[in-house]
């Protein structure tokens, strides 16, 4: 039985048919899968965004009706804060009242111990003092004239440590009350500005309008004057026609 032989070349010519059926395969099934999402893309439109709303300024009525609910809020929480702010101050005179009686009773009861302890540092310091004049005045050398102002510090410390026991041992005094923590007041609305209202604060003029035969003159403030009356009208005429008489009659002479 006679042995067949592949050859190396026929071989890759197979595998090179091979490789290109199965990439024709491939793209066909993706061609397919392609032509399916576009269809299927085209018959359902993405939904597009709407726009959003865009926020319209409030005209002055609103921003008024607005400031007025603020207002009345304002005057609820102005009343509350005006009613703790009282209360808080009652309850700290009370405790003030309480304080001044106390250290009032506090002073009487150790004002003759407290005397008597002043009295006695007083003594003590005076006592260092004396001492130190008569050994500073009968120093010889500078080293006696150091341990003489040595002495006198030391004997008034001794002095102060003394009295500052001695008033300690009689207990703290009664000690004033804080005063309270009131919170802050509240902040009242602004008012809207009206926009009649010129940029300066005042109010547009009007222009003014042209005057008719026999209407009385306005006043630059507004205020239109009253018709003069007929008696002053024919008294200003007499004055006008005396003036034209005396006038007329300087020149004839």
């Amino acid at each position: 039985m006679a042995e067949t032989t592949t050859s190396p070349r026929t071989i890759s010519g197979v595998l090179v048919v091979a490789l290109s059926l199965a990439l024709g395969g491939l793209s066909a099934t993706s061609a397919s899968a392609n032509e399916t999402s576009g269809g299927t893309s085209s018959a359902t439109p993405t939904p597009s965004a709407s726009p959003s709303p865009s926020a319209t300024p409030q005209t002055y009525q609103q921003q008024l009706d607005a400031y007025k609910i603020k207002l009345e809020e304002f005057k609820v929480a102005l009343e509350k804060w005006n009613a703790l702010r009282k209360a808080a101050e009652d309850a700290f005179k009370i405790e003030m009242d309480k304080f001044k009686v106390a250290r009032d009773a506090w002073d009487n009861a150790n004002r003759s111990l407290i005397e008597e302890i002043n009295d006695d540092f007083k003594k003590d310091i005076n006592k260092a003092r004396a001492d130190f004049k008569t050994a500073f005045t009968n120093a010889k050398s500078t080293e006696a004239k150091a341990a003489a102002r040595n002495a006198l510090g030391a004997a008034t410390l001794a002095a102060t440590t003394a009295r500052q026991i001695a008033l300690e041992a009689l207990g703290e005094p009664p000690t004033p009350p804080a005063r309270p923590n009131i919170p802050m007041r509240p902040m009242e609305p602004i008012k809207p500005i009206d926009p009649a209202l010129a940029k300066n604060g005042k109010r547009q003029i009007q222009p003014i309008q042209p005057i008719q035969p026999g209407q009385p003159q306005p006043n630059p403030r507004g205020k239109q004057e009253k018709p003069e009356k007929p008696e002053k009208q024919e008294r200003q005429k007499q004055q006008l026609a005396q003036s034209g008489e005396s006038s007329s009659t300087a020149a004839s002479a």
